[in-house]
C-alpha cells in the first residue's frame, strides 16, 4: 500500500512541475523539449510500480462465475409467435362458431412452437352450450386429431 501511495505522490509532483514549467516558459523550443522530458518522466513514474512488481494487476478467473446461457431474443420471438398464433386461431374459430349459430362463452387454444418455429396445436378448450357441435366445428377446421376439451367441467 505504501508503494501505491508513493506512486500517487510522485505522479502529482511531476504533474504539478509540468504545469508550473509550462506556465513559466514562453512558447519556445525549450518549453517543448522540457515538457516532452517531463511527460516521459511522468510515464516512467506511472509504469515503474508495475515493472518493479510492487503493484500486481490480475484479471479475475472467469471460470469461477456461472451464468445462465439463454437466447432471450429467440425465446421472446417464440413467445410472440405463440401468442399471435393462438389469438388468430381463436378469432377464426369464434367466427366459425358464430356463423354456425353456436353460443359459446370462451375459446382457448394451446399452441406449441418448436425450436425450428414449426407450429402444432396441442388442444382447444371450449365452453359452449352445444359442446359436441362446437367440438365438431373445431375438428373440421383444425383436423380430426385435434384435442378438444370441454371447459364446462
Amino acid at each position: 500500500m505504501e508503494s501505491v501511495r508513493s506512486t500517487v505522490i510522485a505522479i502529482c509532483a511531476v504533474s504539478a512541475a509540468r504545469s508550473v514549467i509550462g506556465g513559466v516558459l514562453s512558447s519556445s523550443k525549450l518549453k517543448t523539449s522540457i515538457v516532452l522530458i517531463i511527460d516521459l518522466l511522468l510515464a516512467l513514474v506511472m509504469i515503474a510500480p508495475f515493472a518493479q512488481g510492487t503493484i500486481n494487476f490480475e484479471l479475475p478467473d472467469l471460470s469461477d462465475y456461472s451464468y445462465i446461457s439463454a437466447d432471450l431474443e429467440n425465446d421472446a420471438y417464440a413467445m410472440s409467435v405463440k401468442a399471435e398464433t393462438e389469438a388468430n386461431i381463436n378469432a377464426v374459430l369464434e367466427q366459425q362458431l358464430q356463423s354456425a349459430g353456436i353460443n359459446y362463452t370462451s375459446i382457448e387454444t394451446d399452441v406449441n412452437i418448436s425450436a425450428d418455429y414449426s407450429i402444432s396445436i396441442s388442444s382447444v378448450t371450449i365452453i359452449a352450450e352445444d359442446y359436441e357441435g362446437a367440438a365438431l366445428i373445431v375438428k373440421n377446421s383444425l383436423g380430426m386429431g385435434t384435442e378438444v376439451i370441454n371447459g364446462n367441467y
